[in-house]
């Protein structure tokens, strides 16, 4: 057998080390995405509001906020909005940031913070790429991984300079965990799953974006213990104790005292650490069990009692969780925020014109995804059978998670790619049969590309909807750069009506407040910047100044429709250039943004 982090001895990669491919990899995306980076270090500037409102919430930190308070102050004034994010990735991000104080200025050692941390997450993601790779099938090659994992679009995507949201390090610890699980379910290295069960703790103190990953996971040990029945007491008992460990520990360390009764369904929260904590104690019950239960149908009714236990602890404890998390949203608040938003758009709802996105997004990952029940089914040891059936099932949750919100995809890209690796070997090789190593490598590498996000995208024509969606991209910036929004810092604070994404800008880049902001939580803020939008301009100043209001922006780039909505709305007016008389207009510093203080 090859040892771990060899190749094969037919790879034309014997004697390359995977920290070479990792580096060119790793090489290849910093060239790629180094006029961002420069940007970022000379003027500090956000490309996404997610990852303004993390560096808010870092700053936050860093000035004295309390670990467990999560209210984003600014956000909403005068009361705040609690977020459903924790400080599980402010922590790193803090301290970075307060080594790189020591000896360079606050705004710069946030800037390289900014820049490290994806760089660091990605080759974290591309040395684990290998890994998984080889823990799937010992005898593909762990740099055709690495190649499909930067091929799917990650160094472009969740892990590109200056993301320091939680999506990059969520898809690590998924892949952690992934990793860990697929080993830990065979019996002799059932050990392996106390670092599943961590992996997936501290995922879901972060966010509950991998649960439909890990829901696959987990049920796929009962699943397994039916099938194999004393075989699997040692993995159920090994994940069982330390997620009874591991969960409530995660718990007490990101949740406040105050809320940990409290359930809320876009969070870790009360509800599911009860349904945690009952499931564990099922797969405990299960492993007890093993010695006993000798029949098939004994164990699918003690699986099926396990998993019935969890239902019904979420039904005891806060019912409304069992479906849609996003479901308070105000109604207005997702017809004018959220429908708007192309990462929370469900797969099948792209318009004509955006079909190859459709296409770039779901082709590679059904291509994994196939591939991997091909070889699961073809497979002729029971333990590589096991760990393929278990990778598809993680693919097609992530497919149908999809479905319901397109950026799952980024999720499961990685996965499907890596998935691949040994299937592309193998088509390469039957291909060149006979040719030297290189040519089967270049061929192995031609396949990959072929396969991949990147390599579908660069097949497919721009369609009148991406190109649509690029332009709108870039008028949106225009209203959200450093030099457009800091001029506003010279005024004194106060609190601003201005369109959603603006929000966490305007916190990151002045010492204003913001009543809107792209959170599903913040149906206040929200409500009142729709609220003045649409309203007749003598209502629109009602409900801005009893809303505290002394700031108002309108950005030309206006996705919510609040002028076709209500042509005669604040909104409209103001998008045709008509100031109302409450309406002061202050020097503009873009043609694009205007700028406007509510006289007194």
């Amino acid at each position: 057998m090859t040892a771990p982090g060899a190749e094969p001895a037919h790879s034309p990669a014997r004697g390359f080390p995977i920290w070479a491919s990792v580096a060119l990899a790793l090489l290849c995306a910093v060239a790629l995405t180094w006029s961002r980076a420069l940007e970022i270090w000379r003027s500090g500037a956000f490309f996404d509001s997610d990852d303004a409102m993390r560096a808010v919430q870092v700053r936050d930190l860093l000035a004295g906020q309390s670990w467990f308070d999560m209210t984003a102050w600014r956000l909403d004034p005068p009361n705040g909005v609690v977020s459903h994010w924790s400080r599980v990735v402010d922590a790193p991000l803090a301290a970075l940031e307060s080594f790189f104080r020591l000896f360079l200025a606050p705004q710069y050692a946030e800037r390289i913070v900014r820049l490290l941390f994806p760089l660091a997450l990605l080759a974290a993601l591309l040395r684990l790429a290998a890994w998984l790779s080889y823990i799937l099938a010992p005898s593909a090659s762990q740099h055709l991984a690495v190649l499909l994992a930067f091929l799917s679009g990650a160094a472009l995507t969740q892990f590109i300079p200056g993301r320091i949201d939680h999506h990059a390090p969520q898809i690590v610890l998924l892949l952690t965990a992934l990793g860990l699980f697929l080993k830990g379910i065979e019996a002799e290295k059932a050990r392996a799953m106390a670092g599943a069960s961590l992996a997936m703790s501290v995922s879901i103190a972060i966010s509950l974006e991998n649960a439909p990953f890990f829901a696959v996971m987990l049920a796929a040990l009962p699943a397994l213990f039916v099938v194999d029945g004393e075989r699997m007491r040692a993995p159920l008992a090994w994940f069982a104790a330390s997620g009874l460990l591991c969960f409530p520990l995660l718990y007490g360390a990101t949740v406040a005292p105050a809320r940990y009764l409290v359930s809320a369904c876009d969070a870790y929260s009360w509800v599911y650490l009860a349904a945690a904590f009952t499931g564990l104690l099922g797969l405990a019950a299960l492993a007890a069990l093993a010695p006993y239960a000798r029949t098939p149908a004994a164990r699918a009714a003690a699986a099926a009692a396990a998993g019935a236990a969890v239902v019904a602890t979420m039904a005891a404890v806060a019912p409304k969780c069992l479906g849609d998390p996003l479901a308070g949203i105000d109604p207005l608040v997702r017809e004018f925020w959220l429908s708007h938003v192309t990462e929370a758009t469900p797969l099948l709802k792209f318009r004509d014109g955006e079909s190859n996105v459709v296409i770039m997004i779901a082709l590679p990952v059904a291509i994994g995804l196939a591939a991997t029940l091909w070889e699961a089914f073809s497979a002729k040891q029971a333990a590589a059978r096991r760990r393929r059936l278990v990778l598809a099932g993680v693919i097609a949750a992530g497919f149908a998670a999809g479905l319901w919100q397109v950026r799952v995809f980024t999720s499961t890209m990685p996965i499907a790619m890596i998935a691949l690796a040994g299937t592309a070997g193998a088509v390469a090789g039957f291909l060149t049969r006979g040719f030297s190593a290189v040519t089967r490598g270049l061929t192995a590498a031609i396949i990959c590309f072929a396969v991949s996000p990147m390599g579908v995208a660069a097949a497919l024509p721009v369609g009148e909807g991406t190109a649509e969606m690029a332009e709108q991209q870039k008028s949106k910036a225009a209203c959200l750069q450093p030099k457009t929004l800091e001029p506003l810092a010279a005024l004194d604070p106060a609190p601003v009506a201005a369109p959603f994404d603006l929000g966490p800008y305007l916190l990151a880049y002045t010492p204003h407040s913001a009543f809107a902001g792209p959170y599903h939580r913040d149906n206040h803020g929200n409500r009142i910047v729709i609220d003045a939008f649409l309203a007749p301009p003598d209502q629109a100043e009602r409900i801005l100044r009893a809303a505290g209001a002394r700031l108002l922006l309108w950005c030309h780039y206006e996705p919510g429709g609040f002028a076709k909505k209500a042509p005669d709305g604040l909104g409209a007016a103001l998008a045709r250039g008509e100031i109302p008389s409450w309406l002061a207009p202050l020097p503009q510093t873009s043609e694009r943004l205007l700028v406007f203080a509510l006289r007194p």
